[in-house]
This record gives C-alpha cells, sequence and structure tokens, in this order.
C-alpha cells in the first residue's frame, strides 16, 4: 500500500512538472510572438521613418540648393559690379545760382537757375565752401552779402551779421525776390535749416531787401518741395544751369499729395510735363535709369546709356542733375554706377 501510494505521487510529480513545461513552452511561444510583432512593428516604423527622413531631407537639399544658386547669382551680380573701375571725386564743391528770364504764358518771369561745380586743387571747408557760395551768388545789384554782411555758420544754423542797415540793403521787388531765392536755396542745398539776421546792435531786428526779420527763418518754410532738378542753357556764360522743379510747376508729389521719394524724383526727372517749356530734362534720350534708390543719407543711382548716342557733356549735366536732387533730400553722397562704361564715381555731399 505504500508503495502504490508512492507511486501514485511520482505519477503526480510526474503530471506536474509535465504541465509546467507545456505552461512555460506556451508562454515562450507567446513571448517569441509578441517580439516577432514588436520587431515587425519597429522594422515597419523604421522604414516609415527612413522614407520620411529621406523626404525630408531631399526637400531640405531642394531648399538648401535653391538658396544656394541665390546666393551665387546674387554674389556673381555683386562680384559683377565690385569689378566696375572706382572714383572718389572731391569733397570741395561750390554751389551757384544765376537768375533765368524767361515768359510763360506770355508773363516775363524770373527764375533762379544753380550749379555745382567741384575743384579738385581747392581744399575748403564746408563753412568756407558755404560762405564762397552765398557771396558769389547774391543777385542783389549792391551784393548786400559780401559788402554789408559777416556770415557764421553753426550748423545747421546760418548767423548773418550785418555792419549797415537801412538804405544800403535796400532792393527793388524783383531784386528781393532773387536774393532770397539764392540765399534759401543755396544755404538748403548746404543742409542749413535755419537763418538768423542781426542788425548792427546784434538784435534780431533788422530790414533787409525790403524784408523786416525779427525771427529766426526756417529754410525748408521759404523754399517749399523742390523735387527734381530740369535745365536750361545759359548763352551768355556757355553753361548749363538748373531750375527745381517746384518752381516749374513740375510734379513734386505723388497722387496721395505725399512729397516724391527719391527714386520717385528721379523718374519724373526723366521727362518734362509742360510741352510748351523753356527747360529740358536733364536724363537725356540714352540714358536709362536701372536702378535708385536712397539709404542712409547715400544716394544710389545705376545707369545705362548709349555711348553713340550720349556726348560727354550730357553725362556731366546728368550725374550734375542727380548731385542736386540728392541734396535736397541732404544726401551725405551719391554713388552713380555706369554699367554700359563700367565706372562708379562716388561724389561726397555736406547736406547733412
Amino acid at each position: 500500500m505504500k508503495k502504490f501510494t508512492t507511486i501514485a505521487g511520482l505519477v503526480t510529480a510526474g503530471l506536474l512538472i509535465g504541465g509546467c513545461q507545456n505552461s512555460e513552452d506556451n508562454s515562450e511561444g507567446q513571448n517569441t510572438e509578441a517580439e516577432e510583432e514588436s520587431n515587425a512593428d519597429e522594422n515597419g516604423n523604421e522604414e516609415f521613418e527612413t522614407k520620411d527622413n529621406a523626404d525630408e531631407n531631399d526637400n531640405n537639399e531642394n531648399g538648401n540648393n535653391e538658396s544656394t544658386q541665390e546666393d551665387s547669382i546674387n554674389e556673381a551680380n555683386e562680384n559683377d559690379t565690385d569689378a566696375y573701375t572706382g572714383t572718389q571725386e572731391t569733397p570741395t564743391y561750390l554751389i551757384g545760382s544765376q537768375y533765368i528770364e524767361a515768359e510763360v504764358d506770355d508773363i516775363v518771369q524770373f527764375y533762379t537757375a544753380f550749379s555745382i561745380n567741384r575743384d579738385g586743387d581747392q581744399q575748403l571747408s564746408q563753412e568756407d565752401s558755404l560762405e564762397i557760395s552765398l557771396n558769389d551768388g547774391d543777385l542783389s545789384e549792391q551784393d548786400i552779402l559780401s559788402s554789408y554782411a559777416d556770415i557764421s555758420v553753426e550748423w545747421p544754423t546760418l548767423h548773418l551779421y550785418f555792419n549797415e542797415d537801412g538804405n544800403e540793403l535796400s532792393a527793388t521787388t524783383a531784386q528781393s525776390g532773387l536774393f532770397y531765392d539764392s540765399l534759401f536755396g543755396i544755404s538748403d542745398l548746404y543742409g542749413i535749416e535755419e537763418v538768423l539776421f542781426f542788425n548792427p546792435d546784434g538784435e534780431n531786428d533788422i530790414i533787409v531787401a525790403e524784408r523786416g526779420i525779427t525771427e529766426p527763418i526756417i529754410v525748408q518754410d521759404e523754399r517749399g518741395l523742390t523735387r527734381g532738378y530740369y535745365t536750361i542753357y545759359d548763352e551768355d556764360l556757355e553753361e548749363t544751369l538748373f531750375l527745381a522743379g517746384g518752381d516749374l510747376e513740375e510734379q513734386v508729389e505723388d497722387d496721395n499729395g505725399e512729397p516724391l521719394s527719391f527714386p520717385e524724383t528721379v523718374e519724373a526727372m526723366h521727362s518734362v510735363d509742360r510741352e510748351d517749356a523753356f527747360y529740358s530734362s536733364a536724363i537725356v534720350e540714352g540714358i536709362e535709369i536701372v536702378n535708385s534708390s536712397m539709404e542712409n543719407g547715400i544716394a544710389t543711382v545705376q545707369y545705362t546709356m548709349e555711348e553713340e548716342v550720349v556726348t560727354e557733356a550730357d553725362r556731366i549735366v546728368f550725374e550734375s542733375a542727380i548731385q542736386l536732387a540728392a541734396l535736397d533730400f541732404h544726401a551725405w553722397e551719391v554713388l552713380l554706377t555706369n554699367d554700359t562704361t563700367e565706372e562708379r564715381i562716388n561724389y561726397p555731399l555736406v547736406g547733412q
């Protein structure tokens, strides 16, 4: 009996062991299947991720290629213009003024015309250049400024100290207009914003050229908008002079009544509005503006020209008109680039 019990126990134990082994086998099978499924999912996800990454890399490469191409084009353009011959003009120049008599709508009118001339042989300060320009450009018969006034500058204010008053400073109505047009025009082109007049006692109370003055005069208020310059040839002087667009009723504002920007001014200078005008555009046929801008006090104009049509005199007139136009914006300098001759000229200014 005891032997049977022992055998039964052994059988039972064998069954238990067999069951455990089967259970372990099943568990291992399930784990193996789960691992295979998991590996399959991971492999599948890896395939998708690899494909997405490949697409993203393709897009990045395409974007980088496009950016690289644009950079290459810009760099090529810069290299092209960098290869141009560069010239730095003398910083010394004088602004001149003359009066022009013209008949407009059957009425004889007087206009003040300007010029800009550089002289590399002279080394003048801004103050000296301004003083010489004002004295030489004085259109009164008795040369009021050079005869009866001392000039000093505290930028951007001009001080005029008169050592005489009364009849010595008198003028006709026509002369008075020309005197002040020249005074304020030249002052503005040199960046002067305010003019103070002093009598012999040092007081701001004096009559000059038929105008009583008791307070500082704001130059911009006197000149108004002047956008652009147009040409007229003076046969006596054998010189081309320049008339401000505002004095000629040429376009100085856009359609919204805002003052023209520098690029808009250059564009407006390309033609003349009046069919019967006694003046002309400074941008002759054969000169084409490629680009123009005004940034940080630097006026830039890029242009081409037909060399068989445009003369050297035409080019000089064009460049002078651009300088004057830039000075109305109180530019520090003008950078002119001639794509035809591959030349770049820098004109220093004292507009600010």
